[in-house]
């Protein structure tokens, strides 16, 4: 589809990434790779972005934003479901949703880091992750379905830095669900 206009051409550019990442890790995207992958023209990159760098960072940002989307509704599903299923799916959408690939793009890419950064925010959006966690711990403490002696940040705070840890060890497999219930589930005691 070269020379022909592709409206959704952002969308289609950060999907082929995702496949690139989920394949060949950090290490894969280029902008050759990353055109290929989309099947558009090598130079496209540089003419809608500024670079790899700055496609990378604009990349990084939508799919933080995109995991904070997926996951601002979890405080409203406190009092409804299992508790430990609820965090464990949010915990699959937070793996899955490109934000923990965007971390290890910043680990891959350190120099990367501060403009990924100034795109996201990156420090206010992994606070914003953890305070969901913390908001939906709080608020089924509110609802009786947790012990109110449990400390929500401190639960959220570990929960989201497990995930970080098997995302950085898992090596590209897929999220092993049900060791994610069982931390859940050890972590709240329940």
């Amino acid at each position: 589809m070269r020379g022909v206009p592709r409206p959704d051409l952002r969308e289609d550019l950060f999907a082929a990434a995702d496949r690139i990442l989920a394949r060949d890790g950090a290490a894969g995207l280029t902008s050759r790779a990353v055109t290929d992958e989309a099947g558009c023209a090598k130079g496209i990159l540089h003419n809608h972005f500024d670079g790899l760098d700055g496609f990378l960072a604009d990349y990084a940002a939508d799919r933080v934003q995109r995991a904070l989307a997926q996951l601002s509704g979890l405080p409203e599903r406190a009092g409804h479901g299992d508790i430990v299923g609820n965090l464990t799916d949010a915990a699959v959408t937070l793996f899955d949703s490109g934000a923990m690939p965007t971390a290890a793009l910043i680990s891959a890419r350190p120099a990367l880091a501060a403009r990924i950064g100034t795109a996201v925010a990156a420090d206010s959006a992994l606070s914003t992750g953890e305070r969901i966690f913390a908001d939906y711990l709080a608020a089924e403490q509110r609802a009786g379905r947790m012990r109110a002696d449990q400390d929500a940040h401190t639960l959220a705070f570990a929960l989201v830095g497990s995930i970080h840890h098997l995302f950085f060890t898992s090596q590209g497999a897929e999220l092993d669900r049900a060791r994610v219930r069982r931390i859940v589930r050890t972590l709240l005691h329940l």
